[in-house]
């Protein structure tokens, strides 16, 4: 959140907290209103603009994907606006204004790179086609976001812009830019690309599955990492490529490993009928339990300070435990009743249904655009003593 000594040096009046203590619980239940009302007309299967005409599956399918492309790609924008480029160059504007700029930007371009993926690139490579039958096209368009949430996420979390953190900007925004994109070409290459591609995905190295879990369950490590543990065991390395190499390291294997727990956490939580079924994945479906425990170290990190009355290690423990137990209680909640009840997602039994990855990711643009687009400026006031 923006600081008084930022919004001071911008000429902008002291700020602090509109409601106090509760100021956090009363900026996630406005969240959690704004990202249900927008998804009930927008993105919403039965009630939205884009839902409320479906006449086949294959027709709601399509849609699904479209809106799951367009989210995915504006959500990588504002990355790229808010991360890679530190708010560049909206933060020369006052606020609420410069937020709201940053957003509309953010919505343009998103849409703009899905029809340059889907009408551009699908022109040539069907792999991406907007014609596809069930919005497959669309899916591969948004599937390369996935591995960009991972490249940009890691960079400017986990490793502080390495190797470009002593580059002035806005050389370094420009050159850690070209990283992420050149981590983003090699992951799509080698594991999403080859599962989308008709001829390349009997021979795919990695299944889709796999990749999805692997690639969500370490972005999982580096958020949870980077906003509870101030990336903790990496941070104390003092050689500065060591530091980078062994961030990496830890953060795929250990991805690795948080998947397979995952995994297992959901062999306890998810219905034996559901389990059973020949189109049910554990491995992707811990994507979709990680979605739910990365938006829940993104509010601790972004909304709520840790606690002063406990040691260091204590604080971030406890944070971590918590924020990990409420990550799986949402997936109970949105899968066993919320999904269909009130997302209106398809059901595949009774109320039991529903996409994490799709509205978690939802909420977590609302959190990035209030958190950094609009740097917190919407939950203070101006100070009286100023």
């Amino acid at each position: 959140m923006t600081t008084t000594s930022e919004s001071t040096s911008r000429g902008e009046s002291e700020r602090v907290p509109a409601f106090g203590r509760a100021t956090p619980a009363v900026a996630i239940v406005s969240i959690l209103v704004v990202s249900v009302g927008s998804w009930w007309l927008i993105g919403d299967p039965e009630w939205s603009v884009v839902g409320a005409k479906v006449a086949t599956p294959e027709e709601a399918a399509s849609k699904s994907a479209i809106v799951s492309c367009v989210l995915f790609w504006v959500i990588m924008m504002h990355i790229f606006t808010g991360f890679t480029f530190g708010n560049w160059p909206f933060s020369k504007v006052r606020q609420p204004l410069s937020g709201l700029l940053q957003v509309v930007a953010d919505i343009v371009l998103g849409i703009l790179a899905t029809l340059l993926w889907t009408r551009g690139v699908g022109h040539w490579d069907p792999t991406f086609s907007a014609t596809i039958v069930g919005g497959a096209g669309y899916t591969a368009a948004a599937f390369i976001v996935l591995i960009g949430f991972f490249a940009y996420a890691f960079l400017p979390t986990a490793v502080a812009g390495y190797p470009f953190e002593s580059v002035e900007g806005p050389l370094a925004n420009v050159g850690q830019w070209l990283l992420g994109a050149f981590l983003t070409t090699i992951g799509v290459v080698t594991l999403v690309y080859p599962n989308f591609n008709a001829q390349l995905a009997p021979n795919a190295p990695v299944s889709l599955s796999t990749a999805v879990g692997w690639t969500y369950s370490s972005i999982v490590v580096v958020i949870v990492c980077g906003m509870l543990l101030q990336n903790a065991p990496w941070a104390g390395i003092a050689n500065r490529h060591l530091r980078s190499v062994a961030a990496l390291s830890i953060v795929l294997g250990g991805g690795y490993v948080v998947m397979l727990i995952l995994q297992a956490v959901l062999g306890l939580i998810v219905p034996a009928f559901v389990k059973d079924a020949p189109t049910y994945l554990s491995e992707f479906e811990t994507a979709q339990l990680g979605v739910c425990i990365a938006a829940c170290a993104l509010v601790a990190g972004l909304l709520m300070s840790p606690s002063t009355n406990k040691s260091v290690a204590a604080s971030r423990g406890l944070r971590t435990a918590v924020v990990v137990a409420a990550g799986i209680l949402i997936y109970v909640a949105l899968m066993r009743f919320v999904g269909v009840r009130v997302l209106h997602f398809p059901a595949i039994d009774g109320s039991y249904g529903g996409n994490p990855l799709l509205w978690v990711n939802w909420t977590i643009l609302i959190v990035l655009w209030h958190s950094v687009a609009f740097g917190g400026t919407l939950a203070t006031r101006r100070s009286r003593g100023v």
